[in-house]
């Protein structure tokens, strides 16, 4: 059985994967993220559910579960409070981890304010209140990428054969890195401002200032481009490989920049994302959904594909049709297409029936911990 590792970078738009290099090398193609932020699209990948989706936590059996039935020693490292144990993100890792302090210089103290929390679950006070406190992003109280890469060599190298890895890497969410060579503050909180018409002001960036917002990510991605290079370098034996993101950025193309939950939204720019793999015999298809990953992974390691899984093997051509679930509070956006055509549901309540039963998008319990650590890199909260 052959060793696999698969690594999730954030925020990777499919349109600038060319500023990764290494990764480029392996002839990308796009996938469809299952939602349009971290956390649901995340779950809907490694569960190939959109229960997962609907719900924003890790729903029924998994990619490492299901590997680590079939002899597979498994291992997740995700610094982000979007992967907490307490969405699900540890089924099936014999070890997972995930760490993170928050952070920043956001100007609101009191982020823990009950009714904050209550009047946060109407659209109308949300945008109200981005516009009135615009937050900027922080990376600083997370391990940096290199720290990450450097502990998964080592989990790696002292594993037992046969292995799976799942490694997902920060930087490349905003702010695009830390210190230096992240975004301005300043900038930042206005771009995430933008998109709100009508409530006081509008919020106004420049060409000059979202020329400046892309090169600072496609900067970032060069980055994370080294250290995958390097994680895939200085691990031992060869094994298969399998790319990804969770989700891309806004760059102001429809007045909005970056990925927030709250407004729900299936741009293309959000949901197209880069899938790569190595290792595996199989032709991509021009576009599979990232549902497709689960599928292909566990294909390739000669175990069984549950019937709870929603996705196809890539190495049958993949999912026909491409659905992404935006889910914030209690309804959600539905995008579906196959290739063709792209058809938008705004606003709607989802629900889903499978062999779990029926499921309706409903804000997940989230712990007042993790909500403020959502906070610190920028979100208006946890959805």
């Amino acid at each position: 059985m052959n060793d696999i590792v698969l690594v999730t970078a954030d925020s990777v738009r499919y349109d600038h994967v060319d500023s990764m290099e290494f990764v480029s090398s392996f002839d990308p193609t796009v996938a469809v993220t299952g939602a349009h932020y971290t956390r649901p699209s995340l779950s809907a990948l490694h569960s190939s559910s959109l229960l997962s989706a609907i719900e924003s936590r890790v729903v029924g059996t998994t990619i490492a579960s299901e590997l680590s039935d079939g002899g597979y020693t498994t291992i997740g490292l995700a610094p982000t409070p979007q992967t907490d144990p307490a969405f699900g993100f540890d089924t099936g890792f014999d070890t997972f981890e995930t760490f993170s302090d928050g952070g920043g210089d956001n100007p609101l103290k009191n982020r823990n304010s009950r009714l904050r929390e209550f009047l946060g679950g109407f659209d109308s006070v949300r945008r109200l209140y981005r516009r009135l406190v615009p937050m900027e992003a922080v990376l600083d109280g997370i391990p940096t990428d290199e720290a990450v890469i450097d502990m998964a060599i080592k989990r790696f190298n002292e594993a037992a054969s046969p292995r799976f890895l799942w490694v997902h890497l920060m930087e490349s969410h905003r702010p695009y890195g830390t210190g230096d060579d992240a975004l301005d503050k300043d900038l930042d909180r206005r771009a995430g401002a933008a998109g709100n018409d009508g409530f006081l002001r509008s919020v106004s960036v420049d060409e000059s200032e979202i020329a400046t917002i892309k090169a600072t990510y496609r900067d970032a991605l060069g980055r994370v481009d080294t250290q995958i290079e390097r994680l895939l370098s200085e691990i031992d034996g060869d094994p298969s490989f399998v790319f990804t993101s969770d989700h891309g950025d806004e760059f102001g193309e429809e007045g909005y920049f970056y990925h927030q939950g709250f407004r729900r939204r299936v741009a293309d720019t959000l949901i197209d994302v880069p899938v790569v793999t190595d290792g595996f015999d199989l032709d991509r298809p021009e576009r599979t959904s990232l549902l497709d990953v689960g599928p292909t992974i566990l294909e390739h390691a000669d175990c069984a594909v549950p019937d709870s899984f929603h996705g196809q093997s890539i190495a049958t051509g993949g999912s026909e049709t491409h659905i992404t679930i935006a889910p914030w509070h209690d309804q959600a956006t539905l995008s579906v297409q196959d290739g063709t055509k792209k058809i938008v549901a705004e606003n709607a309540s989802v629900s889903l029936s499978s062999e779990h039963g029926n499921s309706t998008a409903e804000r997940a319990d989230v712990p007042d911990e993790i909500e403020q650590r959502l906070r610190n890199l920028g979100y208006t909260d946890a959805g």
